[in-house]
């Protein structure tokens, strides 16, 4: 927002929905079927899947995508990124041709049209509705870089990693086990309100500030997150709304969280990580995982869910929240678009000028 006028970026060519993509998820997807919502001219949500696999039942694979799809209640139409490598050359059928065919079907059940699509592979894509598929007519995938929404979103700070890996810093530049024991001793000499209490006065002081907490800091917090109690608590507090704590840790409030507050947790909890030492990372790893959860980024979410159990095989909160992601259930935060996690870069502008058959 400027002078209180909501800025509108432009959207225009295929290499601008596929630089889109690649900004909104933060990585060009592999194997993966990417859909972007339409609202009229207006750009909603992005919503990733991985491509059906060899005998997957077509039937519920298209259910499972239209699900996701329909929870933007507002979205007319998609357009949609088939990632693959897969080759497509002339007089070939169209891949995963029956799935998109049955997709185009229930969607338009609900009044939503398919706009266009594109086969994207990891140096070129072609328009997925041609007639007869034309080599020579593949686009470089490189000339999304010279298209105009991905310079200014690049411009903005945006950035497009090759893979989803999640980057977890070196470990660790300066051991505080000692202290974080010294901290758990008088912890537990506490009630828990007590306990409590301190921690959140102090997590949320940092959540409100900009620096990085001290080394003392960082060893109280490092002690505090390895108590359920306060851990819940504390990572109840990230979204920073006034709601019912098991709502918050499951990412199923009426209202948005504060997703700068949240990206401000993400950037503390990864310093306390660099600060962390053997099973003291744990609570942090599964926390990280946890906002990645309600970003809607499984694939990150397990990275760090993984890291954590090599970390402490036995930690509960991390075994658990990972076979939630397993089992493919998303936040419902992240399956609303009004609630949905933005970056943020896309924060307070629109998308829309579509040029779009």
């Amino acid at each position: 927002m400027v002078g209180g006028i909501v800025e509108r970026l432009s959207i225009k060519t295929p290499d601008d929905f596929i630089s889109l993509m690649g900004h909104t998820l933060g990585y060009w997807p592999k194997e993966s079927l990417v859909f972007i919502t339409l609202d009229g001219h207006r750009i909603g949500s992005t919503l990733r899947v991985g491509l059906p696999t060899a005998g997957a039942d077509t039937n519920r694979y298209v259910q499972h995508v239209v699900k996701y799809i329909a929870n933007d209640r507002e979205a007319t139409g998609v357009v949609f990124g088939i990632f693959t490598p897969a080759p497509w050359e002339p007089m070939d059928d169209r891949p995963y041709e029956d799935v998109m065919e049955a997709l185009t079907g229930e969607l338009s059940k609900r009044n939503i049209k398919v706009r266009d699509g594109w086969i994207i592979d990891d140096t070129s894509f072609t328009d997925y509705f041609q007639l007869i598929p034309d080599p020579l007519a593949r686009n470089p995938l490189a000339g999304i870089e010279t298209s105009q929404l991905n310079a200014e979103l690049v411009f903005r700070g945006s950035s497009i990693e090759p893979s989803p890996r999640f980057r977890v810093p070196i470990l660790a530049r300066r051991d505080l086990s000692e202290e974080v024991f010294k901290h758990c001793i008088r912890i537990e000499s506490m009630t828990p309100p007590v306990a409590t209490a301190k921690a959140r006065i102090l997590w949320g002081g940092l959540l409100e500030g900009a620096g990085l907490p001290t080394d003392a800091q960082s060893a109280e917090l490092l002690a505090d997150f390895k108590f359920i109690s306060v851990r819940d608590r504390l990572l109840a507090d990230i979204p920073g709304l006034d709601d019912n704590l098991g709502d918050l840790l499951l990412g199923q409030t009426k209202r948005p969280p504060q997703w700068q507050r949240v990206d401000r947790a993400q950037e503390l909890l990864l310093h306390l990580y660099t600060r962390a030492d053997g099973a003291d990372a744990a609570p942090v790893l599964t926390s990280l995982g946890i906002i990645q959860w309600w970003e809607g980024k499984g694939s990150r979410a397990h990275q760090c869910f993984q890291h954590a159990l090599e970390a402490d095989p036995n930690y509960r909160l991390a075994q658990l929240s990972d076979q939630l992601v397993g089992a493919g259930i998303l936040a419902p935060w992240a399956m609303d678009k009004n609630s949905a996690y933005q970056p943020p870069m896309s924060r307070g502008r629109q998308i829309g000028g579509m040029g779009m058959a």
